[in-house]
Parts: structure tokens; C-alpha cells; sequence
């Protein structure tokens, strides 16, 4: 695997970064989970206020409820995001000649096509969808009679 040539020094950066991208992997995960969660009890909450003649400011309040935990939620994605990327840039510029194993798997940005796609990861897409699903919900609730 270690090439007598090559930096030992290079595998064990190689080991690190990986174990870092895979924390980084764990934690973007918790958060989708967290903001799944989130979005259920939210809408279960409306579902049981939904038919209720008083309660038009709870559904509002559970809808701006949504939009701030999406938003907050696409933000912590992002920042992830972000500092996958910057593990992967240093990377990059550091790795010199290794020759061991790949960082990581598939990254889109080494195919044409892929990087199109990128708006379609659930860290990027599932936040989206939730705010456009409250924004809607608002919408109908205010023109609702």
C-alpha cells in the first residue's frame, strides 16, 4: 500500500481526513433526521388544529414554526456542506503524489452531468420542500374561510 518513495506521513493525513469527512457525513445525517422529525410533529400538530374554528393563528404560528426549523436547518446543511469541501480542498492541495486509496467515492464535481444534480441531494432539496410545503399550507390557511 505505502509506496517506500512516498510521505508515510500522506497516509495517516489521508486517514484523518477521511475519518473527518465521515464525522462530518454523521453529523449532516442527525441533522436531516432532527429536521424530519421536526416536520412531523409539525404536521401532525396541524392536522389535529386544521378543522378547528379557533385555531387559524396556531396553524400560522405552526407554519412560520416550519419555515424558521427549515431555515435553520438548510443553514446548518450549507455550513456542512462547506466544511466537507474545505476537508476535500486541503486535500487536494496536500496530497502531493499519494497514491493510496481514493478520500472519498463518487464526487460529483469530477462529472460532467452530476453537478447538475447537486440541488436534488436531500440535505439540499428536503429543507426546500418543507418551506415551500408551509408557505403553501400558510396560504391556504389565510384565504380559507
Amino acid at each position: 500500500m505505502c509506496d517506500q518513495s512516498e510521505d508515510p506521513m500522506l497516509h495517516e493525513n489521508a486517514k484523518i481526513i477521511r475519518a473527518m469527512l465521515d464525522n462530518e457525513n454523521n453529523l449532516l445525517n442527525y441533522r436531516i433526521n432532527w429536521l424530519v422529525t421536526i416536520q412531523g410533529l409539525l404536521f401532525a400538530a396541524l392536522g389535529f388544529s386544521w378543522d378547528k374554528k379557533d385555531a387559524r393563528g396556531l396553524v400560522t404560528i405552526l407554519c412560520l414554526m416550519g419555515i424558521v426549523m427549515s431555515i435553520s436547518a438548510m443553514t446548518s446543511f450549507f455550513l456542512a456542506t462547506q466544511a466537507m469541501g474545505d476537508l476535500l480542498k486541503w486535500w487536494e492541495n496536500n496530497k502531493k503524489d499519494y497514491r493510496g486509496l481514493e478520500i472519498q467515492g463518487l464526487r460529483a464535481e469530477n462529472y460532467k452531468l452530476l453537478w447538475f444534480f447537486r440541488f436534488l441531494y436531500p440535505w439540499h432539496a428536503i429543507p426546500f420542500i418543507f418551506i415551500v410545503a408551509w408557505i403553501c399550507v400558510l396560504a391556504f390557511n389565510l384565504v380559507r374561510s
